[in-house]
């Protein structure tokens, strides 16, 4: 399971690769982060385990490296797992994957958002 990911770089202003997953094992059950474009737009779809053994999802649309997740202009989504209706459990990282990079696809990168959310209860 461990052996086909990659540690994150050493820069967290560099840009990750295109297409590949990475991982942080700074506390449990870890982060997942794959670095994607589509239509011209960098996008990191990220997984994090959670207290329950359940996976959640996001899509961080304007960000290329780990610095940029958290800087403008970089808007993250929901969890779209928690949207959806979707459980994947701390032995389903593979399923994981799969399943964010499909409903990437299938909603055209198009998610309701944190950012968005956050605006109207202020």
């Amino acid at each position: 399971m461990w052996e086909d990911l990659s540690y994150l770089p050493q820069d967290d202003t560099e840009p990750l690769p295109l297409g590949k997953w990475f991982y942080e094992l700074t506390w449990y059950l870890s982060q997942r982060y794959y670095h994607i474009q589509h239509d011209g737009v960098d996008y990191i779809l990220y997984l994090r385990g959670r207290w329950k053994h359940l996976w959640q999802a996001y899509v961080i649309r304007n960000a290329d490296s780990l610095a940029a997740i958290n800087e403008d202009p970089a808007v993250w989504s929901v969890d779209i797992f928690k949207m959806n209706h979707i459980h994947c459990n701390a032995e389903q990282l593979e399923l994981a994957k799969e399943i964010i990079i499909s409903l990437f696809y299938e909603f055209d990168g198009q998610f309701p958002n944190l950012k968005t959310i956050l605006q109207k209860v202020e």
